[in-house]
């Protein structure tokens, strides 16, 4: 996969989805007003969840697809490689010996001199969740372990807004996913359009900047162990815009 692969993989995802919620939204009117105002939390989490877990598949899989040794990578694509051997020590603690523990030893030290790889056609695996997992329920809990897993940690920056996100998005979405009864006057789910829009645009602006990320990060090959100090400035000066931007009462 080249660069621009990547790259048009990733806006093309974003555009689809962005304009499918924003379409929905202008459907809204006096008479159709609460039921736009689930229907578009339905879609909203639906492509909110959608494009975090292929945006950073498709980036893994780009990384994968430069085979690069394990050892010159940052240190979370190490971790991934090391998973799967984490797992195998796990399921065998019941009889763990001297034995097994040097040879978990040993398959450290392989995996680091190994190609970094994922699965075949790794971001067109819907039902794999052995790395980037959203446990169908996207927290932003969740949303900033994801973030150290792909190695682009700003999640600090973020933290203003979670609750935020949480009550109104996903709070609203498993509500009404899971089939309550929804009227105007309970005030426990009910959001009105501005609130939803305010929504729309808080999670718009999240898929943006993790896109745009994504695709820096590509370009400028942060994935190397070696670019750590350029990733740091650059994180840095991301978690400040990030910080201004979110300050602001009307996002």
């Amino acid at each position: 996969m080249k660069n621009d692969d990547l790259i048009e993989r990733i806006e093309s995802d974003l555009g689809w989805r962005k304009k499918e919620v924003s379409n929905l939204l202008l459907l809204e009117n006096e008479d159709n007003q609460l039921l736009i105002i689930k229907s578009t939390l339905l879609l909203l989490y639906s492509h909110w969840e959608g494009f975090v877990k292929n945006a950073c598949k498709t980036y893994l899989e780009y990384v994968s697809n430069k085979k690069i040794s394990t050892n010159i990578l940052t240190d979370n694509f190490q971790a991934i490689a090391l998973k799967g051997k984490i797992q195998e020590l796990y399921k065998s603690g019941e009889t763990l010996t001297l034995a097994n523990e040097l040879a978990f030893m040993q398959n450290i030290n392989g995996t680091k001199a190994k190609i970094f790889s994922v699965k075949n056609n790794f971001s067109k695996l819907e039902k794999d969740k052995t790395i980037i997992n959203t446990k169908n329920n996207l927290s932003f809990k969740v949303f900033k372990s994801i973030l150290t897993i792909i190695g682009i940690d700003y999640s600090d920056s973020i933290d203003t807004k979670c609750a935020f996100i949480d009550e109104k998005l996903l709070g609203n979405r498993n509500k009404i996913a899971h089939g309550n009864r929804i009227e105007n006057s309970d005030e426990g789910l009910y959001l009105s359009i501005n609130e939803l829009k305010e929504v729309k645009e808080l999670i718009f602006y999240l898929m943006d900047t993790l896109s745009e990320d994504l695709m820096f990060f590509a370009e400028n090959e942060l994935y190397f162990n070696s670019n750590q100090e350029r990733t740091k400035v650059y994180l840095q000066e991301k978690s400040e815009n990030i910080r201004r931007k979110l300050s602001n009462p009307h996002l």
